[in-house]
C-alpha cells in the first residue's frame, strides 16, 4: 500500500497511554509499506519518537490552537482519497466528529452515537443487557455524594465525561478528588460512581458505517497503580454478546475503534463502566494475539484486503522499552518548579482546554470573576457595628427519636419470637437525658463502656440487668455491682479470663476481631494462640457466653456490613462447634447512618432473624445498637452567618464564615449535614450542590463544615444556617476552643 496513508493522532505514551503508537503498530504489521503520519499536540508526546511513524506533525496545543484553520487541515488530509485519519483522544473525537465529519476516511463514531456512549449515562448498556453502577453528578448535594458513598462501602470512583477517574474511600477524600478533577474539567462533566466488585473485562471492536468487522473479548491479568491494563488475555465472545454489540453498531452506525469496559460479577451481572469511542491503548497486544481490528478498519475505508495476522499468542503483557529519539524533536528542559511542569489530566496536549473552547469557556487561567450580586453582599457586621451574638444553640427534637423508637418497635414485633431482638441505646453516642430516659421508658437496653456511663445510666432510669458491657476498659475494674448485668463483652484474652466466673453478668462474652477487617478492637479469631486460649476459657466457663462484633456501617457501608456480619455468624459457627454449646447472646453492634438504619437496616431485619436462626440456633437473644441512627438527628445546630465572600473561580462560587465551627460540629469533616439558610425567622431554603463552602470561626485549615454546596439566595451577614444532624456524636464530642477556656478549668 504506497500509495496510502494514515494520520494517527494521540501518541503520548506513559503508563497511562493514549492509544496512537498502538495502532500504528498494528497497522505497520499489516501493511508494511503504508505511510504513518503520527499526530499530537505538544512536544512532550512520547510516542510520537518511535520508528513505526514515517512522518510525525505536532500541532500547537489545544488552547492556543486555530479550531477552524485546524479543521480545514484535516479537511484537507481526508481530501486525498488514499488517506484515513484515526484519533485517539477521547476530546479529539468529540471535535472532529462535529467540525470535520462524517466523512469515509474519517475512522471516528458520529456525533449521534458517541452520545449514546458518554459518561456519566451510559445510554447504550441497556441495549447490551448490561448494568450501569450507582452514579451522581459531581456537583449533586452532599448528602447525596455521602449516600452514594456509604451504599458503595466508601468504594467510589471520580469520572470525567471523557477520560480519568480517581478512586474516593472516604468523604473526605473524595471531596479531594473532585476539586482534583474540577481544576480542569468543567464540574458538570464529572461524576461519582459507586465501586462494583468483580472480575475486569472488556471488548474490543472495530466496526465500519455500521457494520461490525471483528470484537474480541480482553480479562485484564496485570493493572497498573490507575487500573489501567498491563497485561490481558484475549478470546473470542460469546455468539450472542458479539450480536449485541453487531446490533448497537448498525443502530447507531458506527465507524471506527471501540471499547466497552465493564465488571463480571460472581452471580453473573454485567455492569457497564466505560464505552470508549477509540481503539483501547492496548490495542496493539490484541493484534499479538490474532485479531487486528486497525487493519481491519483501515482495510474497509480503503477497500482493500487485510492480512490475517498469525496467532502468536493467547495473552498479552507490556514491557518499559527506551527508544531514541528524533533529532527533529528534541526532548525540552527539565522543569525543576513544583507546579511548571505538571500537566492537565491525562495527555500532554491539554485536552481540558479543547473542552472549555467547545462549550465556550474561559481557560483555567483566566480571570472569572464573582457572579452579579455576590460583591454587593459584602459589608461589615451591621451599620450599628453591634457585633453578634456568638453563643451557639444546639436544638433538640424529641419528636425524631420518638418516632425512629416507634420504626424499632414495629420492626421488632413483627419477628418471630425465637431469637428476641432487643435494641440498646448506646450512652456513649449521645448521653442526653431525654433521649436515654425515653429509650429506658419503651423497653430498650443501654450499652455502655465505662464505670461513669454505667453510673450515669442508672440514674437515667436503666436497671443494671438490662446492661450491655462492652468496650476496651476491662469490666472487672468495675468493682462491687448490686446485681449482675445483663452481658459483659471481653475485648481481649486477658480482659475474658478476668471476667469469667466473677459473677459481673448473666451473659459473658467475647468481641470478634475479624480476619477481613483490619481493627484495634477485639480478639483476633485468626490469631491460632489468642484464639486457642479463648476457647479454653469459654469450655471451662459456667456463664452462658455470648458473641460480639461491631464495625461502623455508615464508614463501610451497609454492603460491607452485611458481608462482615456473615463472617462473624461464621466465626461464631465455628466456636460453638469446637467447644459443644452454642452462644445464647449476639451483639451485632451498630454505627449506622440514620438514613441506612431506616431504608436499610430495618426493613431487612426480618431476613437478619432468618439467618442467625438457621446459623445459630441456640442464640436467644440479639442485641443492636441504634445510637448513632437514633441520635444524630434529635438535633439541630444554629449558625450565624459572620462574612459572605465570593471566590475567584469557579465564577459565582462563594465562601460564608460561620460563627460556629468543627468545635461544635466534631462530625463534619466526615459527614455531609443537610443545612438550611434562614433570613428574618423565615427558611429560604436548603443548601443544594455546588461550587461554595461553609467556614468555621477557628483557625484551623480542617474547620470546613460544608463543601460542594450552593445557597437558595447569597447569603448575607445576620443570616442563619440551621444545620441538621448535629446530635450523637456531634454532641457528645464536641468541645470548648477559642472561648477562652479549657478542660483543667
Amino acid at each position: 500500500m504506497p500509495d496510502h496513508a494514515a494520520y494517527i493522532s494521540g501518541c503520548h505514551s506513559d503508563p497511562d497511554p493514549s492509544p496512537g503508537l498502538g495502532i500504528a503498530r498494528s497497522l505497520r504489521s499489516a501493511f508494511p509499506h503504508l505511510r504513518l503520519t503520527g499526530i499530537d499536540y505538544s512536544v512532550r508526546s512520547s510516542g510520537l519518537h518511535a520508528a513505526d511513524f514515517n512522518h510525525i506533525q505536532v500541532h500547537p496545543v489545544w488552547g492556543e490552537m486555530d479550531l477552524e484553520t485546524y479543521a480545514s487541515q484535516v479537511q484537507s488530509v481526508l481530501a486525498d482519497e488514499d488517506a484515513c485519519w484515526i484519533s485517539g483522544l477521547d476530546v479529539e473525537v468529540d471535535w472532529l466528529a462535529s467540525n470535520v465529519g462524517p466523512h469515509p476516511r474519517l475512522l471516528i463514531p458520529p456525533v449521534a452515537a458517541q452520545r449514546e456512549v458518554r459518561k456519566p449515562k451510559l445510554n447504550a448498556a441497556a441495549r447490551l443487557g448490561m448494568q450501569v453502577p450507582p452514579t451522581v453528578p459531581a456537583d449533586a448535594s452532599p448528602e447525596e455524594l455521602h449516600r452514594l458513598g456509604r451504599r458503595a462501602g466508601w468504594r467510589t470512583w471520580v469520572k470525567g465525561m471523557y477520560h480519568e477517574a480517581y478512586p474516593a474511600t472516604s468523604f473526605a477524600e473524595l471531596g479531594r478528588q473532585i476539586e482534583r478533577m474540577r481544576q480542569h474539567w468543567p464540574t458538570e462533566q464529572l461524576s461519582v460512581q459507586g465501586h462494583v466488585a468483580g472480575l475486569e473485562r472488556a471488548y474490543a471492536f472495530a466496526a465500519y458505517q455500521g457494520r461490525l468487522l471483528d470484537i474480541v473479548q480482553v480479562e485484564k491479568r496485570v493493572v497498573t497503580g490507575q487500573g489501567k491494563t498491563w497485561a490481558a488475555s484475549v478470546t473470542q465472545p460469546s455468539e450472542a454478546t458479539a450480536a449485541k454489540v453487531a446490533s448497537f453498531v448498525a443502530e447507531v452506525g458506527w465507524t471506527g475503534g471501540g471499547e466497552i469496559e465493564f465488571v463480571r460479577t460472581a452471580r453473573g451481572e454485567e455492569w457497564l463502566l466505560d464505552f470508549n469511542p477509540r481503539f483501547p491503548a492496548y490495542i496493539h497486544g490484541v493484534t499479538i494475539c490474532g485479531v487486528n481490528l486497525p487493519g481491519l478498519l483501515i482495510a474497509a475505508a480503503l477497500g482493500v484486503t487485510c492480512p490475517k495476522p498469525p496467532r502468536s499468542a493467547a495473552q498479552f503483557i507490556r514491557v518499559v522499552q527506551e527508544i531514541a529519539v528524533r533529532a527533529e524533536l528534541p526532548l525540552p528542559p527539565l522543569n525543576t518548579s513544583s507546579s511548571g511542569g505538571a500537566t492537565v489530566g491525562k495527555h500532554p496536549s491539554f485536552q481540558p482546554e479543547l473542552v472549555r473552547r467547545m462549550t465556550g469557556r474561559p481557560g483555567r487561567n483566566a480571570e472569572t470573576g464573582a457572579s452579579k450580586g455576590v460583591g454587593q453582599t459584602i459589608s461589615a457586621w451591621p451599620e450599628n457595628g453591634r457585633k453578634p451574638d456568638t453563643h451557639t444553640r444546639r436544638v433538640r427534637d424529641p419528636h425524631y427519636a420518638g418516632a425512629v423508637l416507634d420504626e424499632v418497635a414495629r420492626a421488632v414485633a413483627g419477628l418471630p419470637p425465637r431469637p428476641v431482638f432487643t435494641p440498646a441505646l448506646s450512652i456513649k453516642t449521645d448521653p442526653h437525658p431525654a433521649l436515654v430516659r425515653h429509650a429506658a421508658a419503651v423497653g430498650w437496653w443501654a450499652e455502655v463502656i465505662s464505670g461513669e456511663e454505667l453510673s450515669w445510666a442508672t440514674a437515667q432510669g436503666f436497671d443494671l440487668s438490662r446492661m450491655v458491657y462492652n468496650g476496651p476498659v476491662p469490666a472487672h475494674l468495675l468493682g462491687p455491682l448490686t446485681q449482675p448485668l445483663a452481658a459483659v463483652f471481653a475485648d481481649s484474652v486477658e480482659s475474658f479470663q478476668q471476667v469469667v466466673g466473677r459473677g459481673l453478668a448473666r451473659v459473658v462474652g467475647i468481641r470478634l476481631r475479624l480476619p477481613s477487617h483490619p481493627s484495634r478492637f477485639g480478639i483476633d479469631v485468626a490469631d491460632y494462640s489468642a484464639f486457642s486460649r479463648t476457647l479454653s476459657i469459654l469450655r471451662t466457663a459456667v456463664e452462658p457466653y455470648g458473641v460480639h462484633f461491631h464495625v461502623s456501617a455508615d464508614t463501610l457501608g451497609p454492603t460491607r456490613w452485611d458481608e462482615l456480619a456473615d463472617e462473624a455468624l461464621t466465626w461464631a459457627g465455628v466456636i460453638a462447634d469446637t467447644i459443644g454449646r452454642p452462644p445464647v447472646v449476639l451483639d451485632i453492634g451498630g454505627g449506622w447512618h440514620a438514613d441506612d438504619f431506616r431504608d436499610v437496616f430495618l426493613p431487612a431485619l426480618g431476613l437478619l432473624h432468618a439467618r442467625v436462626r438457621d446459623r445459630l440456633p441456640g442464640v436467644e437473644r440479639v442485641v443492636f445498637e441504634p445510637g448513632k441512627a437514633v441520635a444524630g438527628s434529635t438535633a439541630t445546630l444554629t449558625a450565624t452567618v459572620l462574612e459572605v465572600r465570593p471566590q475567584a473561580k469557579p465564577a459565582g462560587a462563594i465562601d460564608v464564615v460561620v460563627d460556629v465551627s468543627v468545635a461544635d460540629l466534631p462530625m463534619a469533616p466526615l459527614y455531609a449535614h443537610p443545612m438550611r439558610l434562614h433570613r428574618g425567622g423565615r427558611s429560604l431554603g436548603p443548601l443544594g450542590g455546588g461550587f461554595g463552602r461553609v467556614l468555621g470561626s477557628i483557625c484551623m485549615e480542617n474547620d470546613i463544615l460544608a463543601w460542594g454546596v450552593s445557597f437558595p439566595v447569597v447569603p448575607q451577614p445576620g443570616d442563619t444556617l440551621v444545620i441538621a444532624a448535629a446530635g450523637g456524636y456531634n454532641a457528645s464530642m464536641a468541645w470548648s476552643f477559642a472561648a477562652g477556656v479549657s478542660r483543667d478549668g
